[in-house]
């Protein structure tokens, strides 16, 4: 008696708690049944216009939304990557570093100085 409850009452509750999780077997090709809805040639053209349009990843790049335009200018940019170059800011493989209000505005400020020095 004590082997019965021991042993095969444990396995008898876990073979009713599978056969309790278990699904019905899948009719014919449920999983693969759709419908056409583009064609080929259809499909082929979006993703030609969406790769032009910046929306697809390339590599490890993630897609980018062009609905904004920036307003920076080289010199800026360029000003404001030395600045943060100068604070120790930029990333080196993948550690984060983040700016405090104070560093973000002093790079801010490098790049409006270097706009001003350029359109002069």
């Amino acid at each position: 008696m004590k082997l019965s409850t021991r042993i095969l009452l444990p396995i008898a509750l876990t073979v009713a708690a599978g056969a309790s999780f278990a699904e019905g077997p899948i009719q014919g090709n449920e999983v693969f049944s759709f419908t056409l809805q583009a064609s080929q040639a259809d499909v082929r053209g979006e993703a030609i216009a969406a790769r032009n349009a910046g929306l697809i990843a390339n590599s490890e790049i993630t897609p980018v939304q062009k609905t904004q335009a920036v307003g920076k200018t080289r010199a800026q940019v360029s000003a404001e990557t030395a600045e943060a170059r100068r604070l120790g800011l930029l990333t080196i493989g993948e550690e984060m570093k983040f700016a405090t209000p104070a560093q973000a505005e002093q790079i801010r400020m490098a790049g409006l100085q270097a706009n001003q020095v350029a359109s002069k």
